[in-house]
């Protein structure tokens, strides 16, 4: 949603007589284009929730691909969400209506034939890792690496820079305390298994101080209008802060994070953290059950990419708050931790396109461009 409503918002700017059409949440439905759905509420774990959400989006698709079948768009453009978006494909390639992938589905796998299906149906894929342009294109689809645009909002701050000094007033930590920011999620399932851990965590914490000199203060990052949620788990003294969790990476001198893409944001602001995650034991035993530890040797985006332990993952039975805590006492006190683990930051990095020569945004806005006005 946040990624798509970048590139829309990009398209209207270069083309404002454009008529953009949008099936998405909050942040895409915001972008003043015509709603034809909306996706809010859509996100789910587990087998159980995602089978209720069934007869609601077979009515979605319905909708879709009829207003496509009469409205005829001259491109629709995909993102994420294989298990819906990707069974649109061959019904959209059947009605002559070119498509467009971003983010297809699996695009940090590199290796096996998942995400590998769309090959035959998308006209143009715009990917953020360079091995998902590879294995798509060797596939035969017509795919090319545009970067990942978590590289257009974060970035490394210097210890003392003035920006980051500013921040770290801005929420309330002395120039003598250490910031750890703690990311919980923000599915209620993940915060009811995750943030009682990391309220114990940030309790034990402040009962672990014993000067000043070694101060710790904690701030709780959550997605806009998750606050009040979440403030069931934590603390009056824990302080949560809505939607700027971009910000207190950035600023902060370690983070406690929610496996998914907030640890690429915490990789690419250079923040030392452990990754964390839980789940009601059901759902554990479905992981199990499908081979998943097997399949996923980690779980942690900077280790996927890596193919290696570049982040501490700390998942079911070893995300308590006692083992959190020595984990970032760890990250505050040994430098050569830190430095190493910012250093392996680099590789990540790259791989997510700190090289090329634009932004993801830009380069999916000129790929859309160049659909639409016949250039394939």
């Amino acid at each position: 949603d946040n990624h798509l409503a970048r590139v829309m918002k990009e398209v209207a700017r270069l083309h404002p007589d454009w008529n953009l059409f949008a099936v998405g949440g909050s942040e895409m439905l915001s972008c003043g284009a015509q709603t034809l759905g909306d996706t809010r509420d859509c996100g789910v774990i587990g087998v159980g929730p995602a089978l209720k959400l069934v007869p609601r989006l077979f009515r979605l698709r319905h909708r879709v691909l009829d207003w496509c079948e009469t409205a005829r768009p001259q491109l629709v453009v995909l993102c994420d969400w294989g298990a819906f978006n990707a069974r649109l494909l061959e019904p959209l390639k059947k009605l002559g209506i070119p498509t467009l992938y971003y983010f297809p589905p699996g695009s940090w796998r590199k290796n096996g034939a998942r995400g590998l299906s769309i090959a035959p149906n998308v006209t143009r894929v715009a990917t953020p890792f360079p091995w998902s342009a590879q294995r798509l294109t060797n596939a035969g689809a017509n795919a090319e690496w545009v970067g990942h645009p978590i590289l257009e909002t974060i970035r490394p701050l210097e210890k003392n820079s003035g920006e980051r000094q500013l921040l770290r007033r801005e929420f309330g930590v002395s120039e003598i305390e250490k910031l750890v920011v703690l990311m919980p999620g923000s599915r209620p399932l993940e915060l009811s298994s995750i943030a009682p851990h990391l309220a114990q965590s940030a309790l034990l914490l402040r009962q672990s101080q014993s000067s000043t000199r070694n101060a710790v203060g904690c701030v709780v990052a959550v997605p806009k209008g998750k606050a009040e949620i979440a403030r069931r788990y934590f603390s009056d003294q824990t302080p949560i802060v809505e939607n700027r969790a971009s910000e207190l990476l950035m600023a902060c001198d370690a983070a406690v994070v929610k496996s998914g893409t907030s640890t690429l944001e915490a990789a690419v602001a250079n923040a030392p953290q452990v990754v964390v995650y839980d789940a009601p034991a059901v759902l554990q035993l479905q992981w199990r059950l499908m081979g998943g530890s097997k399949k996923i040797p980690f779980v942690a985006m900077p280790n996927i990419i890596a193919e290696r332990e570049i982040v501490r993952e700390l998942l079911g039975e070893n995300c308590r708050a006692q083992t959190i805590v020595e984990e970032v006492n760890s990250l505050l006190n040994d430098t050569a931790k830190r430095q190493k683990m910012r250093a392996d930051y680099e590789q990540v990095r790259r791989a997510l396109g700190s090289e090329l020569p634009h932004s993801a945004t830009a380069r999916t806005a000129q790929i859309i461009e160049e659909m639409v006005v016949g250039k394939l």
